[in-house]
C-alpha cells in the first residue's frame, strides 16, 4: 500500500497541471475573498453616505472574519476547481496509456487506485491549509495597514474551518476522480463534473425554493451540502448578501455526513470500476 502511495505521489507532484490548478485556486481565493471586497471598500470609503457599507466590507477582510470568509469560498468556487484536480490526477493516465503499465506491475489494481485516492486526499488537505494560510497572512497585513486590531479566531475554530474545507474539497475531488475513471477521460470528466456541480445542482436548489418535494433531494446534493456546511460555520448565506453557494444550515452534522458519503462512495465505486473492467 505504501509503495502505491509513494508511486502516486511521485507521479502527481511531477504533473504541472496539479500545481497549476492549486496556484489558480489560491489566486482566485485571494481575489474573491480579499481583493474584491477590499477594493469595493476603498471605492466606498470616500463617500460619507456609504460609511457603514465600507466598514462592513472592511470587516470581512480582517482576521476576525477569517473563518466565515475563508470557508465561504469553498462550496462554489473551490468545489469547481477541485473537481478538475480530481479528474486530472487519474484521467490523464488514460490519455497517456500508462494504466496498462501500472496494472501489470506487482501491486493489485485496488492498491494502485487506493494509493491515488490517498494522495488526492493529501492534495486537497494541502489546498485547504494553503488557502487559510494565505488568507491569514493577507488579512493580518490589511489589519496592520488599516490600523485595526487583529482579532484572530480561536485555534479550534480555525482548525474546524480547515477540516470542513478539506472535506468539501475531498468530496468534490472524489467526484472528478470517479468520473475520470467512468469515462476514461479527464476532459469528459471535467465537463460532466462542472455541469453537475455548477448547473444541475444549482438548478435543483433553485427549484427547491418553489417546489417543496425537491428540498429533500437538495439535502443530499454535493454543492448544497457544501454550502450548508459553510453556513453552519458562520459564512453568510447567498440569500443574505453572502458568498454564492453558501446556504443557511441548522447544523453541521447532516452536511458532514452527506459529504463523507460522497467521499466513500465515489472513491469506492471508482476503485471497483477500475479493478473490474478492461483498461482500454
Amino acid at each position: 500500500m505504501m509503495a502505491s502511495v509513494r508511486a502516486a505521489w511521485f507521479a502527481d507532484r511531477k504533473r504541472p497541471a496539479v500545481w497549476t490548478v492549486t496556484a489558480t485556486w489560491a489566486a482566485l481565493a485571494l481575489a474573491f475573498g480579499i481583493g474584491v471586497p477590499y477594493l469595493v471598500h476603498l471605492a466606498l470609503a470616500g463617500d460619507p453616505k456609504e460609511t457603514d457599507a465600507a466598514e462592513s466590507l472592511l470587516a470581512t477582510v480582517l482576521p476576525g472574519q477569517l473563518v466565515p470568509t475563508g470557508i465561504g469560498l469553498f462550496p462554489l468556487f473551490g468545489g469547481a476547481i477541485v473537481v478538475i484536480l480530481g479528474a486530472l490526477v487519474v484521467g490523464n493516465e488514460y490519455r497517456w496509456g500508462t494504466w496498462n503499465l501500472l496494472f501489470t506491475q506487482r501491486p493489485r489494481r485496488a492498491q494502485v487506485m487506493a494509493g491515488h485516492a490517498v494522495v488526492l486526499c493529501g492534495l486537497t488537505l494541502l489546498i485547504a491549509v494553503l488557502t487559510f494560510g494565505l488568507l491569514a497572512v493577507t488579512t493580518g497585513s490589511l489589519a496592520a495597514a488599516e490600523g485595526r486590531a487583529a482579532d484572530w479566531p480561536t485555534v479550534a475554530d480555525l482548525a474546524g474551518a480547515v477540516a470542513a474545507a478539506w472535506l468539501i474539497c475531498t468530496a468534490h475531488a472524489s467526484v472528478g476522480w470517479f468520473l475520470a475513471i467512468a469515462f476514461r477521460s479527464a476532459t469528459t470528466a471535467i465537463a460532466v463534473g462542472l455541469i453537475w456541480t455548477l448547473v444541475l445542482e444549482n438548478a435543483i436548489s433553485g427549484l427547491a425554493l418553489v417546489l417543496s418535494p425537491l428540498t429533500a433531494v437538495q439535502k443530499v446534493l454535493l454543492a448544497p451540502s457544501s454550502g450548508a456546511l459553510a453556513g453552519a460555520l458562520g459564512a453568510r448565506s447567498q440569500f443574505d448578501g453572502g458568498t454564492p453557494g453558501v446556504i443557511e444550515s441548522a447544523g453541521a452534522l447532516v452536511p458532514t455526513v452527506v459529504l463523507l458519503g460522497y467521499v466513500l462512495v465515489m472513491f469506492g465505486l471508482g476503485s471497483w470500476l477500475a479493478a473490474r473492467r478492461d483498461v482500454g
